[in-house]
């Protein structure tokens, strides 16, 4: 699985999912239900929409409340 976020949302989607979709990784990391993940975005405003797509499907999640503060790392 990975977090990937658009705007202020993000959820966590198989690779399946993602297929075809170019990522970047962002210089953070989310926590959901203790497990810690990289979180992604969209590399092309393209991909980002695409994203949004997904998280309309899916749900999504508020990016700050799963944050990973860097003194929890």
């Amino acid at each position: 699985m990975k977090a990937v976020k658009s705007g202020y949302s993000f959820n966590l989607f198989s690779e399946k999912e993602l297929s075809g979709i170019e990522l970047e990784k962002t210089n953070s990391s989310v926590k959901v239900d203790g497990a810690e993940y990289a979180l992604y975005r969209g590399k092309t405003y393209e991909a980002s929409q695409e994203i949004d797509h997904l998280l309309d499907l899916y749900g999504e999640r508020k990016t700050r409340e799963f944050l990973v503060k860097e003194m929890e790392r």
